[in-house]
C-alpha cells in the first residue's frame, strides 16, 4: 500500500517536473520574442506601428504569447511563493487590474487610438511579471540569463554593425550619422537596453572575472549605440555596482579598503578605454556640444502647448493629428517627450492617474530588488525618460520588469520545497487547498 501510494506521488512530481520545464521553455520564448522582435522587424509582416491593418495586429504577437503562457501556468498546476513575491503577485494584479480600468476609461474619452502603448507595453509588462511569479527562482533566474545572453550578442551586434557600417534589422529613420541598433529597434532603445542590462549581469551567478569580460563588452556596445546619456549614465552605473555592491565574503573593513583599490583602477582603465574607443571612433557623438539638434529637440517640444487647445489637454488628442502638429508648427519630426505624449494623447487627468499607477510598479519592483538591481532601474529610468521611451512600444519596461522579477533576492529558506509559515502553495483552481486572493 506504502508503495502504491509512493508511486503515484513520484508519477504526480515527474509530471509538475515536465510541466514545469515545457513552461520554462514556453516562458523564455514568448518573453525573448516580446523584447528582442523589433517594431521594425514585426512591421514586415503586419501593420504592427504603420497605418491601416486590424486592430489585432496592432500588439505584438509575443503579447499573445505571454498570455496564453500565463493562463496555462496558472490553470495547469500550483506553485509556490515566499510571503514577499505572494505580495508582489497581488500587487502586480492590482496593477494590472487598475491599468485596464484606466483604458476603459481613456477609451471611453479620448478613442481608442490612445491606449496602444498602455496595453502593449504596461500591461503586457506587469503579465509577464505574473507569468515569471508562477516559476521557481531557478526557473526565472534561466529566463533573466538567456535574456542577458541575448542582450549581450545584440551589443556584438552592435560593434559589428558600427566597423561596417551597416545595420543587420530594418531602420527606416534618416540620420545625419550611423548609428548602430543591434536586435534593438532603435540606437536609444539599444542603449537604453544595454545600460539596464549592465546592472544585472552583476547578479548571476557567473565566474567574476567572466562577469567583468561580459560588462566591458556590454559598455563597448554601449559607447558604439551613439546615446550619450546612456553612455554616461553606464559609466556612472559601473562605479556605482563597484561602490554600492556588498562583498559577502570580506569584513566591512577589508570591503572598504578593496573598493577603493578597485575604483581607482576602474577609472584609470576606464580612461584608457575611452581613449580607446574615442580614437576608434565609437565616441564620435561626443565630439560635439550635448546640446545639440536633437536634445534642443526634446525641450522645444513643449512649444506645442501653445498651439493646442484645452479640450485637448484635458481629454486628450488623436496621436497621428499631434505628430502632425508637431510636425507642421515645430518642424520636429518626432515626438521625442513621454511626458507631452502621454499628457496629449490620454488627457491630463488619464495621464496623472496613469503616472500614479506606473509610479506604483516601478517602487513596487524597487522595493523587492536588490542594490545591483536598484541601480540598473534607476539607470534606465533617468535615460528612459529623457527622451520618449515610456511612451512607445519599445519593450524597455518589460525588459525591466522581466530582469526586476528574475533576479529577485532568493532567501535561504527558498530552496527548501516544502510549504511552510513563509511559502504558499497558490493555486487558481479550487482543486487546492490554498487559493489565491487579492
Amino acid at each position: 500500500m506504502d508503495r502504491v501510494g509512493m508511486t503515484g506521488a513520484q508519477s504526480l512530481d515527474y509530471r509538475h517536473n515536465a510541466l514545469g520545464i515545457v513552461l520554462l521553455i514556453l516562458t523564455i520564448l514568448a518573453v525573448v520574442a516580446r523584447i528582442f522582435i523589433s517594431a521594425g522587424v514585426l512591421d514586415g509582416f503586419v501593420s504592427y506601428t504603420s497605418e491601416g491593418g486590424s486592430f489585432i495586429v496592432k500588439f505584438h504577437l509575443a503579447a499573445y504569447a505571454i498570455v496564453s503562457v500565463l493562463i496555462l501556468a496558472l490553470v495547469s498546476r500550483p506553485f509556490l511563493l515566499s510571503t514577499a513575491d505572494l505580495s508582489l503577485f497581488r500587487s502586480l494584479l492590482r496593477i494590472g487590474g487598475a491599468l485596464v480600468f484606466l483604458t476603459f476609461l481613456i477609451v471611453a474619452t479620448s478613442g481608442v487610438s490612445a491606449t496602444g502603448f498602455i496595453i502593449d507595453t504596461y500591461l503586457v509588462a506587469v503579465l509577464t511579471g505574473l507569468l515569471l511569479l508562477t516559476q521557481t527562482p531557478d526557473a526565472r533566474r534561466i529566463v533573466g540569463e538567456c535574456v542577458i545572453i541575448l542582450m549581450i550578442t545584440s551589443a556584438i551586434i552592435a560593434i559589428g554593425e558600427l566597423v561596417s557600417q551597416t545595420r543587420l534589422l530594418p531602420f527606416t529613420e534618416d540620420e545625419p550619422f550611423f548609428r548602430p541598433t543591434g536586435l534593438a529597434g532603435h540606437p536609444l532603445a539599444l542603449g537604453a537596453h544595454i545600460a539596464l542590462t549592465i546592472g544585472f549581469v552583476a547578479l548571476t551567478r557567473w565566474p567574476l572575472w567572466l562577469r567583468a569580460m561580459l560588462i566591458l563588452v556590454l559598455f563597448v556596445g554601449l559607447a558604439a549605440s551613439g546615446a550619450r546619456l546612456a553612455t554616461l549614465a553606464g559609466a556612472a552605473e559601473i562605479l556605482l555596482l563597484l561602490c554600492l555592491s556588498r562583498w559577502q565574503k570580506l569584513s566591512l573593513r577589508r570591503e572598504r579598503q578593496a573598493k577603493l583599490l578597485i575604483v581607482l583602477c576602474a577609472i584609470i582603465c576606464g580612461a584608457l578605454l575611452v581613449f580607446t574607443l574615442s580614437s576608434a571612433g565609437f565616441l564620435g557623438r561626443f565630439n560635439n556640444s550635448l546640446a545639440d539638434d536633437n536634445s534642443l529637440a526634446r525641450v522645444k517640444i513643449y512649444q506645442i502647448f501653445n498651439y493646442v487647445s484645452w479640450r485637448d489637454i484635458m481629454l486628450g488628442m488623436d496621436a497621428n493629428t499631434l505628430l502632425l502638429l508637431v510636425r507642421t508648427n515645430l518642424q520636429i519630426y518626432f515626438i521625442e517627450s513621454a511626458p507631452v505624449f502621454i499628457i496629449l494623447t490620454l488627457g491630463l487627468p488619464a495621464a496623472v492617474a496613469f503616472a500614479i499607477i506606473i509610479m506604483i510598479f516601478f517602487v513596487r519592483l524597487f522595493n523587492a530588488a536588490s542594490v545591483e538591481a536598484r541601480i540598473a532601474m534607476l539607470v534606465l529610468i533617468a535615460v528612459d525618460l529623457s527622451n520618449n521611451g515610456f511612451a512607445t512600444k519599445n519593450p524597455d519596461v518589460i525588459l525591466l520588469t522581466t530582469l526586476a522579477i528574475s533576479f529577485l533576492p532568493v532567501s535561504p529558506a527558498k530552496a527548501g520545497r516544502k510549504t511552510s509559515q513563509s511559502h504558499q502553495v497558490v493555486s487558481t483552481t479550487s482543486r487546492w487547498s490554498v487559493r489565491l486572493r487579492v
